[in-house]
């Protein structure tokens, strides 16, 4: 019963982050710093959510310290483990990029560059995940059940500790005219003045009522199947992973079902002009579409280019 509830969380945060475009890094991270309508609307709908899920079902007292109980944790010298693990960050970017230019000789320095940056960027989040023990289900579980009798107020902490860093500089940002990554391409960030709708509202009830579930979200999930493998996470990221097929097989029936809605004055003039197959194109076009723009933080649209009233 308690890994079949895992699984069915991971579900819901599945879903609901696809849903909602968004979770707690995409929508909490970044969506706040950067003062964005539907990121406010959505941070508390899910923190609610989480709450009353979590409080129902005494996720706290269920859950079980793994994958890094107490017990495993070698004590270290803050200082040296800090100092350690940024120079094994850097190594493996570094060896990370001499692989990319062995595989591919022809790229560009920038491109060899931006893996390394990217894979810096993403280890460093694992690691501050890590460090912060936000990858135990229990301890944000003890932040989000207010009935334990336990409460644990460190996820509050860490998050804003995370906003002291992604406020100023998505602030700056948006104050430098045509600003670009130094490596080129776009830094994929939604418009500010996109509107609230309905499945924002409900992705962000139903990844709430998931996170509440089981504790975890689509970040610490893959953190802790990495740090220390087990039944119970690797459960929870089935689940997310078939909350987000559900998704995906949803998104096209309805780009189909839209493709299939033609006016009726038009759809002889339709059927003349339109050769063999183009429906069924048009119909992956736009499924592949939706599920292209889908990402952690939004539909991707650079904010270069895009001005709210």
């Amino acid at each position: 019963r308690f890994l079949l509830r895992l699984f069915f969380g991971g579900g819901l945060v599945g879903f609901g982050t696809a849903l909602g475009n968004g979770c707690t890094s995409g929508h909490g991270l970044t969506g706040l710093a950067r003062l964005t309508i539907r990121s406010w609307v959505a941070v508390p709908t899910f923190m609610v959510c989480a709450a009353v899920a979590a409080t129902a079902f005494g996720t706290a007292t269920d859950l079980p310290t793994q994958p890094f109980p107490e017990e495993d944790v070698v004590e270290l010298d803050e200082t040296v483990a800090i100092a350690a693990g940024l120079i094994a960050l850097v190594l493996m970017a570094m060896g990370a990029a001499a692989v990319y230019r062995r595989l591919h000789p022809e790229a560009e320095p920038a491109v060899r560059l931006k893996i390394a940056a990217e894979l810096l960027s993403g280890l460093t989040f694992g690691a501050g995940l890590s460090l912060s023990t936000m990858v135990r289900a229990s301890k944000v579980a003890g932040f989000l059940d207010l009935g334990s009798g336990t409460w644990d107020g460190s996820l509050m902490f860490v998050m804003g500790g995370a906003l002291c860093v992604t406020f100023p500089f998505h602030q700056t940002l948006q104050r430098i005219a045509g600003a670009r990554p130094l490596l080129g391409g776009g830094f994929g960030l939604p418009p500010r003045c996109k509107p609230v709708d309905w499945s924002l509202v409900l992705g962000a009830m139903i990844f709430g009522l998931g996170w509440g579930t089981c504790g975890m979200c689509p970040g610490p999930m893959w953190v802790a199947l990495g740090g220390k493998p087990c039944l119970d996470v690797a459960l929870c990221i089935l689940g997310m992973l078939g909350g987000m097929g559900v998704w995906v097989v949803m998104k096209k029936l309805e780009a189909r079902r839209d493709a299939r809605v033609v006016p009726e004055p038009d759809a002889k003039a339709a059927a003349k002009i339109a050769p063999p197959g183009m429906e069924e194109a048009k119909v992956e076009e736009a499924a592949a579409s939706d599920i292209k723009a889908f990402s952690g933080a939004e539909t991707e649209t650079d904010v270069s280019e895009v001005k709210c009233p």
